[in-house]
């Protein structure tokens, strides 16, 4: 079992959140993700801040996932992320925008890492939280949303694999997410 350093990466979102730019926060908010999910076994880095050919389209980051029986085996072979270190929750028209990138990568599976989670009431299933699970209900595509809140959080790989698997579980089975 990885262990982290609880204090680089709170070190590091410190930073970001002191930053002059949006490039600067997302970038601080990206390193701790690549940084903490490159840990657990099976995981391993591809690319980050991709455009398309079409340039019409950007990726925060994409790993790898060989799935690993220690790791995250029930997640899919790729993982791409978009990071949003903003101060308010993000909205629907962002969520949906992601869930356009995971569709035309013609994959399954995004993880939405919004500091502050995202819009409307998970019980209701309004505003952001119901575009992630009409996009489960239609599609079949799984949005999972981490907060910087749960990242605090992480002190081992095992951390991350549980909170993975909760959310994982929590969004197949319909359950809100408090």
């Amino acid at each position: 079992m990885g262990r982290f350093s609880h204090q680089a990466i709170a070190k590091r979102l410190a930073e970001g959140e002191a930053a002059a730019t949006t490039e600067q926060k997302g970038a601080a908010l990206e390193d701790v993700v690549v940084s903490s999910f490159c840990k657990v076994s099976g995981i391993g880095f591809l690319r980050r801040d991709q455009t398309n050919n079409a340039g019409s389209s950007e990726i925060d980051i994409l790993l790898f996932n060989r799935r690993h029986p220690l790791g995250l085996p029930f997640l899919s072979d790729y993982l791409i992320f978009e990071c949003k270190n903003w101060a308010a929750r993000v909205d629907s028209t962002t969520v949906a925008s992601f869930i356009a990138k995971v569709r035309a990568a013609r994959l399954e599976l995004g993880i939405l890492v919004a500091a502050n989670g995202v819009t409307g009431d998970p019980l209701q299933r309004t505003a952001a939280n119901g575009i992630i699970r009409q996009a489960f209900d239609r599609d079949n595509i799984k949005i999972l949303v981490v907060t910087r809140a749960e990242i605090e959080q992480f002190r081992s790989t095992a951390d991350v694999v549980a909170l993975m698997r909760e959310k994982f579980g929590a969004l197949i089975m319909g359950f809100a997410e408090m």
